[in-house]
């Protein structure tokens, strides 16, 4: 019998004691310890009147004990009675201001209670009187307090304090990189793990973390170099190959991509996912047939798996099978109802098969379920433009921008509307007002509506904002 075995057989006979000396009216001794055990038992089991209980008649033998008092306060926290609880810890604190666990307690109550900066006190004065092995633990607590107030500077700080005596702790790496992306400050983040490579350079989680700060801020070849310092040094970590094959994939590497993902096959099964991504990279090789392979493969390994079928449904499309292709999207779009580049798919599809009511119909109702989608007023309103249908396009785009109003995408396209339909003055005001305080959406003005670049006021304003 396992030792975890051996426990749950000693608690499960305790309790059966316990509960037989209540039905039979009698008196059984029990220890402190042993009441201990009886009500995390019931805690555990989510009876926490039954443990609430147990203590209290443990209480009546054994009065004033600390313990005792410390964990019916616990059990009152588990139960939602916060302010009976912390009354308790109080009593105890006064005693034995420097309890490790009830200073701890009352912290976390006062986190749920979110009075964050009491918890923080709190949870700094038990830092103060721990012993080594819990200092981890209450390093993050303190972060998680930061974390909530969102005081992402002051968690960093911590968490690195924390490191500093704890550099192999993964925990604390992990928490602290979650810090540095929420907080946007990734260059920072990546100028800490090279600083700490260079005092730990075999840490494999400063690596990985480096290669996922890379990645975010576009440095795709660093990242990559990053991944693959970590798969040297832990090369059974799957999730290291997967966001190196992202990394790949984003710099159109897409047979390094497949190669990667297949080098992970003998860590751990391939899941969907990795079969769906082999087929996006065959899909943009233009090798069609083993593209709808693997998108097999995937829905093979999870029928539920929705980009799977939308894959097969665009390869379909490449095939000049766009009929047969609806099929698939549908699917999709049925497993996930609420991803609106699927139902933008759709709406593509049935325009090149000109079912154009029908794809009007679907724009309109995806503008309803998602009003602050760029693409979809800028989809929507496309459509109105092929059919030369100008002023409904304006119109629509129009009831974009009353959603999204600093959107620069969808006031370079009403230029495009403005200008074709007519309008010139009204296009060039407005063009003149969005190139001043935004140039980056002229190249995608330019790439749909390549008559722009005829328009004597666009080439000053490109000559003079250098857009």
């Amino acid at each position: 019998m396992s030792e975890e075995n051996r426990d749950q057989h000693y608690a499960e006979n305790l309790v059966s004691r316990y509960e037989q000396m209540l039905s039979n009216n009698e008196s059984y001794y029990f220890d402190i310890d042993q009441f201990e055990e009886i009500a995390e038992y019931y805690c555990e089991q989510n009876k926490f009147p039954a443990a609430l209980e147990a203590i209290k008649y443990a209480s009546s033998l054994f009065p004033d004990n600390d313990t005792l008092l410390l964990r019916e306060s616990q059990i009152l926290s588990g139960m939602g009675h916060l302010s009976e609880a912390l009354k308790r810890l109080k009593k105890i604190e006064k005693l034995n201001p420097v309890n490790e666990e009830v200073l701890l307690t009352m912290g976390s109550i006062y986190s749920q209670l979110r009075n964050h900066e009491k918890a923080i006190s709190l949870f700094k004065r038990a830092l103060d009187c721990c012993s080594e092995e819990f200092e981890v633990d209450i390093y993050m607590e303190i972060a998680m307090e930061y974390e909530n107030m969102e005081r992402f500077d002051k968690a960093i700080d911590i968490l690195r304090e924390a490191l500093s005596k704890k550099p192999d702790n993964e925990v604390l790496l992990y928490e602290l990189t979650y810090c540095f992306e929420t907080a946007d400050r990734i260059e920072e983040c990546i100028q800490f793990y090279q600083e700490f490579i260079e005092k730990y350079p075999y840490s494999f989680t400063a690596w990985y973390n480096l290669g996922n700060a890379y990645q975010k801020s576009e440095c795709l070849e660093e990242s990559i170099d990053a991944y693959d310092y970590a798969i040297a040094i832990q090369p059974d970590f799957a999730p290291a190959y997967y966001n190196k094959a992202h990394a790949l994939f984003k710099l159109e590497r897409f047979h390094q991509v497949i190669q990667t993902l297949e080098d992970s096959y003998t860590i751990e099964q391939p899941q969907a996912a990795v079969y769906c991504h082999i087929g996006e990279c065959f899909e943009k090789l233009n090798e069609l047939d083993k593209a709808l392979f693997y998108y097999r493969k995937s829905i093979k390994t999870d029928e539920f798996y929705a980009d799977a079928y939308l894959g097969i449904g665009l390869v379909m499309d490449l095939q000049e099978k766009t009929g047969e292709s609806l099929t698939f999207i549908e699917k999709a779009i049925e497993l996930d109802p609420d991803n609106a580049d699927y139902h933008l798919f759709m709406i593509e599809m049935l325009r090149k098969l000109e079912r154009t009511g029908d794809a009007i119909a679907i724009a309109e109702s995806l503008a309803q379920r998602f009003p602050e989608n760029e693409d979809i007023w800028l989809d929507f309103s496309d459509i109105y433009f092929h059919l030369a249908q100008f002023e409904n396009a304006i119109t629509c785009i129009n009831d974009g921008l009353l959603k999204i109003p600093r959107s620069s995408a969808l006031g370079f396209r009403k230029v495009a509307y403005l200008l074709a339909g007519g309008r010139r003055a009204e296009g060039e005001e407005l063009l003149l007002r969005l190139m001043i305080t935004d140039t980056t959406e002229a190249a995608s003005l330019e790439e749909y509506y390549p008559e722009i670049n005829n328009n004597l006021l666009y080439i000053d304003l490109k000559r003079q904002l250098g857009g």
